[in-house]
């Protein structure tokens, strides 16, 4: 699905799974079930049809399925992205729901774990996981095939040869652990104990998300019609060491190029076969870039191989003539291949965190809200006036509360927000600061809501000038205890102040408030100012454009009025930057996810090889 946008966007994989399907039938057989997906249009929309995105594989007789298929979504942030899912059951030429469930995508990167589950109307649960890719430009393909020199089977009572099948996972890290989520399933092979799969041809983004030291899992199961298949063990590799036992198999270096087939903690006794990867390479952009195709073993090396691989005395080549795969390609021919050269230096480049990145590991983004009450607004109990409330339709304030204020709460770990108001007169002073509500913070959005229309209950006197200084010091003030945090304690919090203004700065304020912006550059502290109303907001304007500078720009504003009728615009005109800040807070302080460290090592030194001979 891509998105008619000319923003920049996050191309984002969406995978399936689910639990606890009700069985049917005087026996009670678990389902065979498929998964539909489709984009489903905004409430607001009008005359808009849902977007099929297409279907999963059908998994026989199993109540727990874990589908392949793979959905490409293209995602803007700060916009509202739904998406239905329908459980199905095939009947013939047609199909029966078991249920359906929606999602929305800034709900799922907000979560810990980018996984959301939702009930089905008939029993189970079904689970969306989204992952953003990484690729760096690069279309990559994983080709291999893998054969099994040897499956035990002790204690089994099958009076025949098993027919087996493997599968792919990748782990993905998330705050509560790793997850493994099926990428590939390979079809069986019937009634053998030394099988030959057929050969596998996976994308990179899918495979491991262009990240060729990410942990996958192989796992081989016995084949069973009923669907209940069952484990016979697995092994944990990674993409560039697959490439490398391809290689060492085609020089018939037997000792090096199987895995181990295990049960659990590895033991002896829990050994459960031998895996030899046949045939391996990475193609990048259609080219080959040095890997070449190898050859599938002949049969008589094939029945040799388990005696040799277990053979210790045998001969190891020279440590010259076992140079390894690096990242994406043959290391023996980079050194005459600067296309080659030039695609490892992309992988370096790629290995830029991203947003996305930091959410995985565990962002926390602070919002505060700050709400104009000048009398510049009018009296809200005319209509007409911007913060007229009337007959439960929701004013300009609240439109950009629900929609700004919305998209940034997502990635909020407790969701506890402070509500500030600005250019109201108490007990005859003016007060360029004040607490809204109750409390010094308030829960969810819902909370803001509550306690900006609390304000109308007290006794304010709507009254000016324009002044965000003071909301900007007190944001600011929270931000600079993350940053203090975050170099003793390295934890990803950062803070966002909304500004929800109708008034312009004069000459002497707008002056003050860029001063006060540039002091405050170096902290996690970005300002989203959202002009209401019909003024001059040229000022405001200047803010954004006045502090880029040769560092990180950390305003940004956008007026209402010409998103007005989209909240999904005005939330994306109000956030085009905010990803874009956050990183570059966090990579100017050299704070990285553990495993983007792990890659830019791998690239750095995949280069320092390359330019030493």
């Amino acid at each position: 699905y891509i998105m008619s946008s000319a923003a920049p966007i996050a191309k984002l994989h969406l995978s399936l799974h689910a639990s606890s399907l009700p069985r049917s039938g005087a026996v009670r057989h678990a389902p065979d079930a498929f998964a539909q997906v489709s984009i489903t249009p905004p409430e607001l929309a009008t005359g808009e049809q849902p977007v099929h995105l297409g279907s999963t594989e059908i998994i026989k007789r199993s109540p727990n399925p874990q589908w392949v298929k793979v959905f490409v979504i293209e995602y803007e942030f700060g916009t509202q992205l739904n998406f239905f899912v329908d459980v199905l059951i095939p009947k013939g030429d047609d199909s029966k729901s078991i249920g359906g469930a929606n999602f929305e995508v800034g709900d799922i990167l907000g979560s810990r774990n980018k996984t959301k589950a939702k009930r089905l109307r008939k029993g189970g649960c079904v689970f969306a996981h989204i992952e953003q890719i990484n690729s760096g430009g690069s279309d990559g393909i994983i080709t291999f095939q893998l054969s099994a020199l040897r499956l035990d089977f002790r204690g089994s009572l099958m009076r025949s040869e098993p027919s087996t099948f493997f599968e792919v996972s990748k782990q993905t890290q998330t705050s509560h652990g790793n997850q493994w989520n099926v990428i590939y399933r390979s079809n069986p092979v019937k009634e053998s104990l030394k099988p030959t799969w057929d050969r596998a041809e996976v994308g990179l983004e899918t495979f491991c998300n262009c990240d060729l030291g990410r942990p996958i899992r192989v796992s081989v199961y016995v084949f069973r019609k009923g669907g209940n298949h069952s484990l016979l063990g697995s092994f944990e590799t990674t993409a560039k060491n697959l490439i490398e036992k391809a290689e060492k198999g085609s020089r018939r270096e037997w000792h090096e190029s199987t895995f181990t087939l295990q049960k659990g903690e590895y033991t002896a006794e829990k050994e459960s076969g031998c895996i030899a990867v046949m045939e391996g390479t990475i193609v990048i952009d259609g080219e080959e870039n040095g890997a070449e195709v190898l050859p599938v073993v002949e049969s008589h090396h094939v029945a040799n191989a388990e005696v040799e691989a277990s053979n210790d005395g045998d001969q190891h080549r020279d440590e010259e003539d076992s140079a390894t795969v690096p990242e994406t390609l043959n290391l023996a021919s980079l050194h005459n291949d600067q296309s080659a050269i030039g695609t490892v230096l992309q992988l370096q480049a790629s290995a830029r965190p991203t947003f996305a990145d930091y959410v995985d590991s565990g962002l926390d983004i602070d919002l505060c809200v700050a709400i104009d009450f000048t009398s510049s607004n009018g009296d809200p109990r005319i209509p007409g006036t911007l913060h007229h409330n009337r007959d439960g339709a929701l004013n300009d304030y609240e439109e950009t509360i629900l929609s700004v204020g919305g998209s940034i709460a997502k990635y909020s770990s407790n969701k506890n927000f402070p509500v500030w108001g600005f250019g109201a007169r108490y007990a005859g002073e003016v007060r360029h600061i004040f607490q809204c509500g109750q409390t010094s913070a308030v829960h969810s959005v819902e909370g803001v809501m509550d306690a900006y229309r609390s304000v109308f209950q007290t006794d304010l006197t709507m009254s000016g000038p324009t002044v965000i200084s003071k909301v900007i010091q007190a944001a600011a003030a929270r931000a600079n205890r993350y940053h203090k945090t975050v170099q003793a304690n390295p934890k990803l919090k950062y803070c966002v102040l909304l500004v929800i203004t109708d008034g312009v700065l004069n000459a002497s304020n707008l002056a003050e408030t860029n001063r006060l912006l540039e002091s405050v550059r170096e902290v996690p502290l970005s300002t989203v100012i959202v002009g209401i109303g019909m003024a001059d907001f040229s000022a405001m304007q200047d803010l954004e454009d006045t502090n880029g500078g040769v560092n990180r720009k950390n305003v940004t504003f956008a007026p209402f009025r010409p998103n007005q009728h989209d909240p999904q615009a005005l939330s994306r005109a109000a956030l085009k930057h905010l990803p874009n800040q956050i990183v570059g807070y966090f990579t100017q302080n050299c704070f990285y996810p553990d495993h983007h460290r792990r890659q830019a090592s791998i690239a750095e030194s995949v280069i320092s090889e390359l330019t030493t001979e």
